[in-house]
């Protein structure tokens, strides 16, 4: 199993290791294993931290992102043995919740582009009208 110092997942994910220490403070990433007093990532928290960041990126607030975490991971060897029922069923509510938020600003944006498209076909006619007029004003 490969493993990476904060500034190697820093450079992979492209999240600071300074936001990777903060991220951790406040829970949204689990404290990491530590090798000679220095954080060690594994492949499997480069993954979740991944995750995470995509999570931001789409608009989860940090507070909800602790709220999905705060069980922990139940990818890791440990996990196995728990039973997740309550805690899937809480990641379950979270994801869909925010899907709904996802889909409600896709809808947004949707508009908005479409909006954005009759503007430019709108400016486009005006151009091209503006183009002839001054086309058969040289020829007269």
């Amino acid at each position: 199993m490969e493993e990476y110092t904060i500034n190697e997942v820093a450079e992979i994910t492209g999240i600071t290791a300074y936001t990777l220490r903060y991220y951790e403070s406040i829970g949204v990433l689990p404290t990491p294993a530590r090798t000679r007093g220095s954080r060690r990532y594994s492949d499997q928290d480069v993954q979740l931290i991944s995750f995470i960041q995509g999570l931001k990126q789409t608009g989860m607030k940090l507070s909800e992102i602790a709220l999905f975490m705060e069980d922990g991971c139940i990818l890791s060897p440990s996990g196995e043995q728990q039973d997740w029922t309550n805690v899937l069923e809480k990641r379950i509510r979270i994801l869909t919740e925010h899907m709904k938020e996802l889909d409600a600003r896709m809808q947004e944006v949707a508009r908005v582009k479409a909006a954005a498209a009759a503007k430019c076909a709108y400016y486009a006619e005006r151009l091209q009208a503006k183009k002839q007029d001054d086309g058969e004003r040289i020829i007269k």
